[in-house]
């Protein structure tokens, strides 16, 4: 079944649905507007926000979270290992 993204046109709301190609939203859950939502194509709102649209960016950019992460897990089980001496 297919992804769908539905953005209210009164509070703004968006919500990601699964559901037949036949089926379409129209009243949102979020502030009780009748017939407010309004299909959007899925891709702008995954790149909305994103400096680094491409999924070459969007790898790098995890992996350099990833490795950040790691460092200052190390630094913490560093300090806990030798507090404990």
């Amino acid at each position: 079944m297919p992804k769908y993204v539905y953005e209210c046109k009164e509070c703004g709301f968006v919500k990601e649905v699964v559901h037949s190609m036949q089926e379409k939203l129209k009243d949102c859950e979020e502030c009780d507007t009748i017939e407010a939502l309004m299909r959007v194509p899925s891709f702008t709102l995954a790149f909305k926000d994103n400096s680094n649209p491409t999924a070459g960016g969007r790898v790098k950019e995890f992996i350099d979270d990833a490795r950040e992460e790691l460092k200052s897990e190390r630094r913490e089980l560093q300090r806990k290992e030798y507090s404990n001496d």
